[in-house]
């Protein structure tokens, strides 16, 4: 796929800190905003880490003895009749006679919103999000609505990308919103019409050759949007947090988007203040079948995931440990999470980046999964991404930072660690990262099953539903 080129703009100066989980990142990035005035925009995965960030941003400001006003913009100020992205354009107005201000978003703000007129601003963005909007789609009554609105010019083979006629153009989000068949394209109409800006940061793909081959009923076709760090460019600072950010999947999209227009300076490493002492990480798994959704799903999964379930309540301490696990049906099955069957009040999202409220626990479970599928494996290998980039950052990642959150990050602590995750390729990643800890010994165990996982299927029949690249084969 070729990049879409655009008139030159000045280069972009990015500041990233990629240290390891728990080696004070985030700590320094707030040390940096509260020690004397300046105006930033503090971006954290979840508006339920506000309270956190806010209390930390408080206490570091005590410290250092200044006073800068928070603020938080997040979802449930739609309720007050005001979106985020409108809330989050009009801070520079809002807080222009304020000179020590910090506003925090979400990451999902971050990927909606015009930052154009944030001169003279800094953000920090802790935990680089994938900077990639997906969702898959079917729309066999629509063809001629994305006709009259929705123009494709053909980058590849099998991907298009979408702009604007002069009826989508006219079209405000708020008109798609409004409409109940169609109010679930909202978000997709907002990224075409950034998209159609000129010199615009944005892009909008779709993996359909034509609007009419959304007609047939078994298609599933997608459409992707990625989120230019041009859209950041009137910041007067940049600053990344990410552990291993220059490998994952965002700073991928990055360079294959915004390549020679981004100049990288990576912060200087943190010193270690603490002497760490030696302690074990034990790393248990289920299975040497990759963890999926749609394994899960199926009757052979949820056995496996009752098995599992079970055992972890044997192990897991009860009211000082910490459990997760995909909370989304498939197959119209229950979901890993309620099969488990694990207590409640432990149960915690697999997005937990950032906090600390957990550093006291020494025992935590996640099983989960969230491989590409096939229309974002597509799309990836169409950018000439490996799908394995994706499966290490929004998965494998995903489970560093949940378990990372236990008392593994606290250098004092000499407790033994226990870790449980479904499967060993993702015991092997959190091998690679504790081992290059000098202070941590890691024992990595397969926990035997009396259910059989069977090995991945490489044939069978074509799938019920299936993307336009499935579809077509399947004609041939």
């Amino acid at each position: 796929m070729e990049k879409r080129h655009y008139e030159r703009i000045r280069m972009i100066k990015v500041y990233y800190d990629e240290s390891p989980a728990g080696a004070g990142k985030t700590e320094r990035a707030i040390n940096n905003i509260v020690k004397s005035s300046c105006r930033t925009i503090f971006v954290t995965e979840r508006k339920e880490s506000f309270p956190e960030i806010d209390e930390r941003i408080r206490k570091s400001a005590s410290i250092m003895g200044t006073s800068p006003f928070i603020a938080h913009i997040h979802g449930d100020m739609e309720c007050l009749g005001r979106s985020v992205s409108k809330a989050v354009a009009e801070v520079p107005d809002r807080y222009a006679g304020i000179d020590h201000v910090i506003v925090i978003i979400t990451h999902a703000a971050l990927l909606t919103s015009d930052f154009s007129g944030f001169a003279g601003w800094q953000i920090v963005i802790d935990e680089v999000p994938a900077f990639l909007d997906f969702e898959e789609k079917t729309t066999h009554l629509d063809s001629a609505y994305f006709s009259r609105y929705y123009h494709l010019e053909h980058v590849s083979d099998d991907w298009c990308m979408v702009t604007a006629t002069t009826s989508g153009v006219a079209l405000s989000v708020a008109d798609v919103r409004a409409d109940d068949s169609h109010s679930h394209l909202d978000v997709f109409h907002a990224r075409v019409l950034d998209a159609s800006r000129p010199n615009s940061g944005r892009y909008v793909l779709c993996n359909l050759p034509d609007w009419a081959a959304m007609e047939e009923r078994k298609v599933k076709w997608c459409w992707a949007s990625t989120f230019s760090l041009r859209e950041l460019a009137a910041f007067e600072r940049i600053e990344l947090l990410g552990n291993r950010f220059r490998s994952d999947i965002g700073s991928m999209l990055t360079r294959f988007f915004d390549g020679d227009e981004v100049e990288w300076e990576p912060l200087p490493p943190l010193p270690n203040l603490r002497q760490s002492v030696k302690r074990s990480v034990l790393i248990h798994y289920f299975s040497d079948r990759q963890a999926a959704k749609s394994f899960c799903g199926g009757d052979k999964g949820q056995s496996a995931l009752r098995e599992i379930g079970k055992y972890l309540a044997t192990v897991l301490p009860t009211g000082s440990s910490i459990w997760s696990a995909n909370d989304t049906a498939v197959h119209g099955q229950p979901t890993p999470k309620k099969v488990l069957g694990l207590p409640a009040d432990a149960s915690i999202s697999p997005k937990q980046a950032g906090t600390n409220r957990f550093s006291k626990l020494s025992d935590a479970a996640i099983i989960y999964a969230a491989k590409p599928c096939p229309n974002l494996r597509g799309l990836l290998l169409a950018l000439k991404i490996d799908p394995a980039a994706w499966t290490r950052t929004i998965e494998h990642e995903a489970i560093l930072q949940f378990v990372t959150r236990t008392s593994v990050r606290d250098p004092a602590n000499a407790t033994a660690v226990n870790l449980y995750v479904f499967d060993r390729e993702q015991a092997e990643y959190l091998r690679a990262y504790f081992e290059d800890l000098a202070h941590v010994e890691v024992v990595v165990s397969q926990i035997p099953l009396t259910v059989a996982i069977p090995p991945k299927s490489k044939g069978g029949r074509p799938p019920t539903i299936r993307s336009p690249q499935e579809q077509a084969k399947w004609l041939q």
